[in-house]
């Protein structure tokens, strides 16, 4: 009896201490968006960002695990569930109350871009660009950003799933500009055969929010987000951050 109660004792603590494992695992998620995080050739997690997030682990003595997922799955799992990160979430003053932020990984500036060739744009504002259509994804603040500045869906507003939808819309002509981040731009049209020197940007958004960070849930506790935040501060001390970035040519 005896015997039975020791085996018994230890099925439920190794139960509880799985439990209490995969409970706590950190999980890291991101789109598909290169060159800042997408799976390679071999399906495996690659990118400027995903470079950062492993030294940032590394630093930090941390395991986690690294999953692809489109944009809107990311910011639900991140937003309402605990141990989930977002590798590269713009902060905006709507969603800073929504998470816990452990700390900048990238700044890019904001565009309108259009396909070469187009003088009607050389001199636009954003007033000018609402008697055109602007294409953005779905989901992302860009979206937000638009109809803020009074343009509307399925007027002057077009929204896609994903970027290659997006490009797709600009080089047949059927949108007129497309609302982005230029970094990505090569590595985005590259991998769906188009050719960035057939576009340009017109126009740079200086009040659009330019801040990636890595966002977290309000459920998740302090001590993981010390504990990563005062890495991602180390490895941009030490030169790690910088040498990733140059390896990237950015």
């Amino acid at each position: 009896m005896y015997v039975i109660f020791k085996f018994l004792l230890f099925a439920i603590l190794l139960f509880c201490s799985n439990t209490c494992s995969f409970a706590n695992k950190l999980t890291f998620v991101a789109e598909d968006l290169p060159p800042f995080h997408f799976l390679d050739a071999d399906k495996n997690p690659s990118g400027v960002l995903v470079d950062v997030i492993k030294a940032v682990l590394l630093t930090a003595k941390i395991d986690a695990e690294i999953e692809f997922m489109p944009f809107a799955r990311c910011y639900e799992s991140t937003q309402h569930q605990s141990n989930v990160f977002m590798f590269s979430l713009l902060k905006t003053s709507d969603r800073t109350p929504k998470f816990k932020w452990l700390g900048q990984t990238y700044k890019a500036k904001a565009y309108l871009v259009g396909l070469k060739g187009r003088d009607d744009l050389r001199h636009i504002n954003i007033d000018d660009a609402k008697e055109l259509v602007v294409g953005t994804i779905r989901g992302y603040h860009s979206e937000h950003y638009l109809k803020e500045a009074n343009f509307t869906l399925n007027d002057n507003l077009n929204l896609s799933v994903n970027y290659e939808q997006m490009w797709g819309m600009l080089f047949k002509k059927r949108i007129d500009l497309v609302l982005t981040n230029f970094i990505a731009l090569e590595a985005e049209l590259v991998s769906i055969g188009l050719n960035i020197n057939d576009i340009t940007t017109y126009l740079e958004l200086e009040d659009f929010p330019n801040q990636l960070h890595i966002a977290t849930s309000l459920m998740t506790s302090d001590q993981t987000i010390k504990k990563l935040s005062d890495a991602l501060t180390q490895i941009k001390a030490d030169g790690t951050y910088q040498q990733i970035m140059t390896k990237w040519g950015l």
